[in-house]
Parts: structure tokens; C-alpha cells; sequence
């Protein structure tokens, strides 16, 4: 039986491996995704599997609360996120939904959908103490007209259940934010770590920790009360209680800095979502109140 030559069959093995070079090159899908915070995701597929690759991206990002860029309404509002302006809108946008819904410069909103966008005191300090199993806290409480300094290092917690799938060579890992909001990090193939790495480091800057690195305080806050910031539970053996944290304690400060939030960030935040969405958004003019109905449309080109 003749034998297959090896000099033809190295040609062959790589003339295919060039041309699977080429594919890889060529064949690239890329789809960006937004979330309220304004944090982005690209769904990016290089190669054959391009294509089902970055429709799993899609729907693991969507099952998280990211919107595909051009499905993204448009309110047509700038509104203020400082100052004495905090909350107030400062622009509209003439050839906008909002400017026919009758929204004026200076109209302050209040509530979105029932929600109103003033934070309370209990989720400023909840978003303050959200953070790593590990890494160290430092809180000001308020005890029977006293303050008291207290440390205590996060104890592991168990995340809650983020988006999954499955499919061959990909790999999914979870971040997550103190709304319990999930960024699902994705890798596909032999690139997977560093696709991986890239994300982790891309979303932390929006306040996202690994899902598998999250810690615990041990205590509960009450995310209702308007005018404070109160401990309501603390679990026997945590990290709370051996750092002395009562209930009924006040949050008055986290590693050093006031309890502080931006009605306009929380504003922005209600106001997202996907073209063709309804929102009756409250507004305050003067003395007068109102509530508009909005329809987020597709922004205008300019």
C-alpha cells in the first residue's frame, strides 16, 4: 500500500490552517449593549462561530438587563446630576417625544413609574458597604446620641442565581453590583481567560465584583426610611457582630464620607429602557405638579 508523501500532506495541513486564519480574520459580528448604568457590553465573535457565539452573548446580557444599543429608547431629556440642579432637567431635546409631551427646562423630577428618584438614606449605605468577601469596612454609626467608629472585614456570601447557558467551548462568569444586578462575562475557545480578564476589569469600573468573590456585612438595612440610615438585623457571628454593630444603630458615614446620592443618576437610571416603553414620570414646576406620560423613542439624527 503507497503511502500518503509527507511533504504534500504538511502543504495541505497548511494551506487549511491558513485559510482558517483567514476565516478568523474576516468573519468578525460585534454587538454593543447598554445597561441603566450606562455600563457596555460588547458582544464580539471572531471566526465560524461568530455568529451563535454573540447571540449567546446577547441573550445572557438581555436575560441581565442590558439593552441592545439600537433598541435603546430616547427620552430626549438632559437632566441635572449636581449641584442645586440635582434632579432638574436642563435641556429638551426639540425634535423629541418629550418636547411634544410638554416637559420645560427647569421641571424637577420626582418619580418614574411610581418610583421615586430621591435615594433613601438606607440605599446610599447599602450601595456603601457592598464590596468584596475580605476586604475591610469602615463605618461611622450613630448610638444614642454618640457616634462610634467600627471595622469588620466581609464574610463569604453565596450570590443568587445570575444568567446561565451552555454550548461547546464557552464559558460564562458572573459579576455582579449591590442592586444584585448581573454583568455575565463571556469567553469562547482558547481565548477564553483572557476575554475573561478583560471583562472583569471592564465592568469593576461600574461597581461590579466577581459573582464568586462576594461578601457579606452580616447586618440589614432599612432601604425605606427616608431620614436614616438604620441597622435593623444583625446575624449572630458575623462580621457585624463581632465588630460590636447593634440594631437600631445609624449609618452616618462610610470610609469617612457622608451618605451622599444624585436624584438625577437615579433619574437617568428610571428613564432606561427600549424603544416604544411607556412611563408616567412626575414632575415638579414651580408650585405646580404633574404627571407626564412618555413614550422613549428612537433617537433623532442629527
Amino acid at each position: 500500500m503507497a503511502r500518503f508523501p509527507t511533504r504534500i500532506f504538511l502543504s495541505f495541513l497548511a494551506a487549511v490552517m491558513l485559510a482558517f486564519a483567514a476565516s478568523q480574520a474576516t468573519a468578525q459580528v460585534v454587538t454593543e449593549l447598554v445597561n441603566p448604568q450606562g455600563a457596555t457590553a460588547p458582544c464580539t465573535g471572531i471566526g465560524p462561530i461568530a455568529a451563535p457565539v454573540v447571540k449567546k452573548c446577547i441573550t445572557l446580557f438581555q436575560q441581565a438587563g442590558f439593552i441592545v444599543n439600537n433598541q435603546l429608547g430616547y427620552s430626549g431629556l438632559t437632566i441635572s446630576t449636581k449641584g442645586a440642579t440635582d434632579g432638574a432637567i436642563t435641556a429638551v431635546d426639540p425634535q423629541s417625544s418629550a418636547a411634544a409631551a410638554g416637559f420645560k427646562v427647569g421641571d424637577s423630577i420626582t418619580a418614574v413609574n411610581g418610583k421615586q428618584v430621591e435615594p433613601t438614606p438606607g440605599t446610599m449605605a447599602a450601595k456603601g458597604v457592598f464590596g468584596q468577601r475580605g476586604g475591610t469596612l469602615h463605618l461611622t454609626l450613630k448610638r444614642a446620641g454618640s457616634q462610634v467608629d467600627v471595622s469588620l472585614v466581609r464574610a463569604a456570601q453565596n450570590a443568587p442565581a445570575g444568567p446561565t447557558t451552555s454550548g461547546f467551548m464557552i464559558s460564562v462568569k458572573d459579576m455582579i453590583n449591590w442592586q444584585n444586578q448581573f454583568a455575565p462575562c463571556i469567553g469562547a475557545g482558547p481565548a477564553a481567560p483572557a476575554a475573561l480578564e478583560f471583562c472583569y476589569k471592564h465592568f469593576a469600573s461600574y461597581g461590579f465584583i466577581k459573582a464568586s468573590e462576594l461578601g457579606t456585612t452580616g447586618f440589614q438595612i432599612d432601604l425605606e426610611n427616608k431620614s436614616k440610615a438604620l441597622v435593623t438585623k444583625v446575624d449572630p457571628g458575623s462580621p457585624a457582630a463581632k465588630a460590636g454593630v447593634q440594631p437600631g444603630d445609624e449609618i452616618v458615614a462610610i470610609e469617612g464620607q457622608p451618605l451622599t446620592a444624585s436624584k438625577g443618576e437615579a433619574a437617568n437610571e428610571l428613564l432606561f429602557g427600549k424603544i416604544g416603553d411607556q412611563l408616567k414620570i412626575t414632575v415638579h414646576h414651580g408650585q405646580s405638579v404633574s404627571t407626564i406620560e412618555l413614550t422613549l423613542a428612537t433617537k433623532p439624527k442629527k
